[in-house]
């Protein structure tokens, strides 16, 4: 009985840590998208409006035109910076429903 227990516990402990893992690197890649978004938009603010560009959309290289493509990159930005706030939320959130499950369980962690 105490050794199914265990294995609960083991279980759970494990589940919140992968999901903090999950939410830390998806949040760490959304960034590097943001950052990424960021340079081309400094890099396009400089240049002529009517000058070609070309972006990728889902795996295929569109022609389009600086004026326009800024709009659009300006509004993936600022949904991605969305996106990352609320995920640090849900980071922080499950973080501290982790150390409460681990307080409230008496959860010791033992490293070898």
């Amino acid at each position: 009985m105490e050794q199914q227990r265990t294995n609960a516990f083991q279980v759970k402990y494990n589940e919140y840590k992968q999901v903090l893992e999950e939410l830390q690197s998806k949040i760490i890649e959304l960034g590097h998208d943001k950052d990424e978004h960021g340079i081309v938009l400094e890099t396009l603010s400089g240049t002529d409006p009517e000058r070609k560009c070309y972006r990728m959309i889902g795996g295929a290289l569109v022609e389009s035109d600086v004026k326009t493509t800024i709009p659009i990159l300006k509004t993936k930005q600022d949904n991605l910076t969305e996106v990352i706030s609320k995920m640090k939320s849900e980071l922080l959130k499950v973080a501290e429903e982790f150390e409460k499950w681990k307080k409230d369980n008496k959860i010791q962690v033992v490293t070898k």
